[in-house]
């Protein structure tokens, strides 16, 4: 294993020898819309124009910012004239028709996710192969990315509405594999009334809902405190504004490595380094680690890769999650337009029924139940408290190509809920 002399040359040589290794940061996934946070190119600089955009409210970089709404997922296409489905990459592979979705739920352990899957499917094959375009579905091989918001089978965010809400075109290959994608959902709806067929029996067909986003009345105050956090984790490791947020993750890890295995050789901290923060488990070989440093380094080790690299994850990015989501429930305090048909009336509901629950399960629940309510509820402290609770799961939108989302509060009331109806 190479031995590097210093930072920069760890860095630049591990980028160098892989284009598939990214750092780990936790609370993003592939396949899933990213918070700021997740995105390890931009920079520091780039935090503080997303602070100022946001709080001025002026999200809209290269796209309208639209709402992140809280539904079931369903792709759809058209095939030789027919409405065809897909759940899962095989079925982008091998899509199939209104009966296969039928078959697929009928039956289901809830008689509304069923209901959701059957109605929206029924309805999709009504109305896609109306449109007169058809190039757009690529003849089954292009799909267009769907939400299905059913009022009697709501998730966290009760909408009192049935619509289904059309996203972007999802480009495939044809061997189940995304290669690119259209926003065109506005002119996907445009088409469908077109033709009378965005009404359908269940649902109304409807494009990404654009927000009306308004200026923060404390944005002198707020944009000053959110650019000294920006900078106070810029400067922890003497950083730049034009430097990327992922060499303050980089280093962080750096330092956690140095000062719990203080005496391990540096090749060995190399490949801790590589493990721990980019996910790579071959450079490394830790069934070889007791012959190389001796028993007992080794199970301190691999103690540590087993039981804390997970908590040590989100120790290293809840700073910047929780300045995030501080900033995104501030932004959507001060948006409007929400899917929602009542949105005053839900995020009350939303507020009392956190209120009453949580304090119920302080009082009744197990040990573990209540400390995970406990830390749920101090998070949301952190970003604003339950009164900051609106009710939508975030904002959608676009920087240097990226899209991405604000959230706010809704992953921790997302969580609360799960421990509230789940136990867990």
């Amino acid at each position: 294993m190479k031995i590097f002399t210093n930072f920069n040359e760890f860095i630049t040589e591990s980028v160098r020898n892989s284009t598939t290794e990214s750092l780990i940061l936790e609370g993003g996934a592939a396949g899933h819309m990213s918070h700021p946070f997740d995105e390890k190119d931009l920079t520091f600089g780039d935090f503080k124009k997303i602070v100022e955009a946001g709080l001025q409210g002026e999200l809209n970089f290269e796209e309208v910012a639209t709402e992140k709404t809280d539904g079931q997922n369903l792709l759809a296409t058209v095939k030789d004239g027919v409405a065809m489905f897909s759940r899962n990459k095989g079925q982008l592979i091998s899509p199939v028709d209104l009966q296969g979705i039928i078959k697929m739920f009928t039956g289901h352990a809830s008689k509304l996710v069923e209901e959701t899957y059957i109605f929206a499917a029924t309805d999709l094959a009504d109305a896609l192969p109306k449109i007169k375009d058809q190039s757009v579905f690529n003849n089954g091989k292009d799909f267009v990315n769907i939400e299905l918001i059913y009022s009697k089978n709501p998730n966290v965010i009760y909408y009192e509405r049935d619509v289904l809400q059309f996203h972007d075109i999802q480009e495939t290959d044809g061997n189940g594999n995304i290669t690119g994608s259209r926003k065109i959902a506005g002119e996907l709806v445009k088409a469908l009334k077109e033709v009378d067929a965005d009404v359908q029996k269940t649902f109304t067909i409807i494009p990404p809902q654009v927000l009306k986003l308004g200026k923060d009345l404390e944005f002198d105050k707020n944009q000053s405190r959110f650019i000294k956090k920006i900078e106070a984790l810029r400067d922890r490791y003497g950083l730049l504004d034009t430097d990327s947020v992922s060499r303050y993750h980089e280093m962080w890890w750096r330092e956690t490595i140095d000062r719990n295995f203080p005496d391990t050789e540096q090749d060995y901290k190399e490949g801790l380094l590589l493990r721990w923060a980019y996910g790579d488990k071959k450079t490394l070989n830790m069934r070889s680690l007791d012959k190389s440093l001796g028993k007992d380094k080794a199970s301190l080790i691999k103690k540590f890769d087993k039981e804390d690299v997970k908590k040590k994850y989100k120790e290293n990015i809840r700073p910047f999650e929780d300045l995030f989501l501080e900033l995104g429930s501030i932004i959507l305090k001060n948006a409007s337009n929400f899917v929602a048909a009542n949105p005053d009336k839900e995020m009350q509901r939303l507020h009392n029924q956190i209120r009453t629950e949580a304090e119920a399960i302080k009082k009744t629940g197990g040990e573990a139940q209540i400390a995970k309510v406990e830390a749920e509820l101090a998070r949301l402290d952190r970003i604003g408290g339950i009164e900051s609770i609106i009710p939508t799961e975030g904002i959608v939108f676009v920087y240097k190509g990226k899209t991405m989302k604000l959230t706010g509060t809704f992953a921790a009331i997302n969580q609360l809920m799960g421990i509230i109806k789940y136990g867990r």
